[in-house]
């Protein structure tokens, strides 16, 4: 990115070796071409299945990280001299009463990339279902763009992805959730100790007569793999450790008021 502008952000949610992983509130042009040169333009996935030569195909993409934007909830991590975008994670809310599921995959164009987002969509629907549960919201990861120095570093793997768990405890999400569609995202996700919960086989996952992802086992990547890591509920200040003696205060006075009102009541 050679853009020479200070970057502004509203948010810092961590940092890694004196880089802000901090919040993207603006940029979406610059957020958007990097999306499309570090991460899909790098996924031998996208590439194998014919992405790269779909009509259109940069246009459909932009439309895509740009629909993820606007939820603003996605992250980037930033150089040093806070001019550069050197990390970005892709996240949404996703929640049974806002239909996210339904709505994302039907504002796309009909086209192979959207059946990836119906096979995911498909992933989250059969695992409610070997789950036992009706509804599934989380926060999802929908892309990652990190640096290749840093895909496979367990510490600033571990950064980004709190600083996922934090969006997600301010978004009220029970859970971040990732979907990894390659070996390399899945072995990511399994340095960070997230949880394996649900998958779909390639080579058997079809769209009318046809397996559009058959395709991927000649680059041995057999599964999409839906990893989670359960988030607590975001505490109230006054309910964290230290708060002792002020509860203990509001307890002694609302029994002392209502002492005083039983006294009222009895003249």
């Amino acid at each position: 990115m050679d853009d020479t502008r200070t970057l502004r952000y509203s948010i810092k949610w961590d940092e890694f070796e004196g880089m802000l992983i901090t919040d993207i509130n603006s940029y979406y042009d610059m957020v958007i071409e990097f999306m499309w040169t570090e991460s899909f333009l790098k996924s031998l996935v996208f590439e194998s299945l014919g992405l790269f030569n779909l009509p259109e195909m940069k246009d459909t993409y932009s439309k895509y990280v740009l629909h993820i934007l606007r939820n603003e909830c996605s992250v980037m991590m930033i150089s040093e001299d806070e001019k550069q975008i050197r990390a970005v994670g892709l996240l949404e809310w996703m929640t049974e009463e806002w239909h996210s599921w339904v709505f994302f995959p039907s504002s796309m164009p009909r086209n192979l990339f959207q059946q990836i987002i119906m096979m995911k969509k498909e992933l989250i629907d059969a695992t409610k279902v070997n789950l036992g549960i009706s509804t599934y919201d989380a926060l999802m990861v929908h892309e990652i763009a990190f640096p290749d120095e840093l895909y496979f570093k367990k510490d600033f793997l571990m950064i980004m992805f709190d600083a996922f768990a934090s969006v997600a405890q301010n978004m009220h999400m029970p859970r971040v959730s990732f979907i990894a569609l390659s070996t390399a995202d899945q072995e990511a996700a399994g340095m960070i100790e997230f949880d394996e919960i649900g998958r779909t086989i390639y080579s058997i996952y079809k769209v009318g007569n046809t397996r559009p992802f058959d395709i991927l086992r000649e680059l041995d990547e057999m599964y999409a793999l839906l990893f989670e890591l359960p988030v607590p509920p975001l505490l109230k200040y006054v309910h964290m450790p230290g708060f002792e003696e002020f509860h203990e205060a509001l307890e002694a006075r609302l029994a002392k008021e209502a002492a005083e009102g039983r006294r009222d009541d009895d003249f």
